[in-house]
């Protein structure tokens, strides 16, 4: 199928109407946001002056030469080229260093979009901003299916001076989904995946969005059991007050969200999250309701961690909790973003590389490897 995509931003003119000119980012952040949400302050904020700065991108056409110099002269450069057209369409993002030194490979990064997004939503989220700093190869796809994605993989082997050890699949909302669902069956393939705005590892029926189908998907206890023994890095971003209401686990989900395609009842959430624990070697988490929270991680995530920590960023405290193995070793974390919306805060993409990019896999044996480094202070 090739028809051209329905682009839109999942949003009415009314939900994106303020005072604010530009993109009017308070707007959209209150459609993005639950009953708590307070979209004005977060629009506001130091954070918020960073989400504007990034969605600027999306005011130059998509192939213009605007959008190419603008990667091109942002952090070390990236070379973007826009390729196929409707469901075929997809970007890349090589680094400029390809040009100067041959030899050199890169890490490869699956971007994935949102729900009725188009690919060039993708460049507001920080990964490819990212990407830049540390010089990664991006390829974001529009069909987000697995032949796809597999498609694009090999032909980049074929063409891209990619490190093949090192590469990852991140996403948000729709895309985080699809990063869960590629990574847990694909573990060969990728080093880590991060999974923004969407918490899934289960079962979905089949189902079309915007002229594109998705098959059913069932996550088995083999595929869990490969992804264990092989080893797979995950990172879960969340908000506070998205309006899928992620977190903390024990909240039911209202309205649309309740019936919608993704199952995010309060079963199905913790279901997933323990399906992401045990495919990173842990045993099963102790989860949290309301006034049985012994730490400020546990009240906002609603579950217990053997390691936690909150930092700070743009204003923004970050609540950080590990899954860690019995050796010690961290492959699944999950992050939640003080009073954040379901849009990227920040801090998600720099979080996400922090984690997973500390993980390779090695071509001979094919399990995973880590190392110490580390991009964050």
């Amino acid at each position: 199928m090739n028809e051209a995509k329905e682009v839109k931003m999942g949003l009415t003119g009314e939900d994106v109407q303020s005072a604010d000119p530009g993109f009017a980012l308070a707007g959209l952040l209150a459609a993005m946001g639950d009953s708590d949400a307070d979209p004005e302050a977060i629009a506001a904020s130091e954070d918020g002056k960073i989400i504007a700065e990034r969605m600027a991108c999306m005011g130059m056409p998509e192939d213009s030469d605007q959008s190419k110099a603008y990667w091109a002269g942002y952090e070390k450069g990236l070379r973007k080229e826009v390729h196929g057209e409707g469901l075929e369409k997809w970007a890349s993002y090589i680094p400029l260093a390809a040009e100067t030194d041959p030899e050199r490979r890169f890490p490869l990064i699956f971007c994935l979009h949102g729900a009725h997004n188009p690919i060039q939503l993708t460049e507001s989220y920080g990964i490819i901003q990212t990407a830049a700093r540390e010089e990664c190869i991006v390829i974001a796809p529009e069909n987000e299916n697995w032949s796809s994605i597999e498609a694009l993989y090999n032909f980049a082997k074929e063409n891209y001076p990619a490190d093949l050890s090192r590469v990852y699949c991140m996403g948000y909302s729709f895309g985080g989904f699809m990063s869960s669902r590629s990574g847990l069956a694909h573990p060969e393939i990728f080093a880590g995946i991060g999974m923004g705005g969407m918490l899934f590892a289960g079962d979905v029926r089949a189902h079309d969005l915007d002229g594109q189908w998705y098959e059913e998907y069932t996550l088995t206890k083999e595929m869990l059991d490969n992804v264990r023994e092989k080893g797979l890095a995950s990172i879960l971003v969340l908000g506070e007050n998205e309006m899928l209401r992620l977190l903390p686990l024990w909240k039911e989900p209202e309205g649309e969200v309740k019936d919608g395609v993704i199952p995010l009842s309060s079963d199905d959430k913790k279901k997933s999250f323990n399906n992401l624990r045990y495919a990173a070697g842990c045993k099963p988490a102790v989860f949290v309701g309301p006034g049985e929270e012994n730490s400020e991680v546990g009240k906002s995530i609603g579950a217990r961690f053997e390691r936690e920590e909150i930092r700070t960023y743009c204003g923004r405290r970050y609540f950080i909790g590990d899954s860690v193995k019995e050796d010690g070793e961290c492959l699944f974390r999950t992050v939640s973003c003080e009073k954040m919306v379901h849009w990227p805060a920040s801090a998600y993409a720099d979080l996400m590389w922090e984690h997973i990019s500390r993980f390779a896999r090695d071509p001979e044996s094919g399990k995973l490897k880590s190392s110490s480094r580390m991009i964050l202070n």
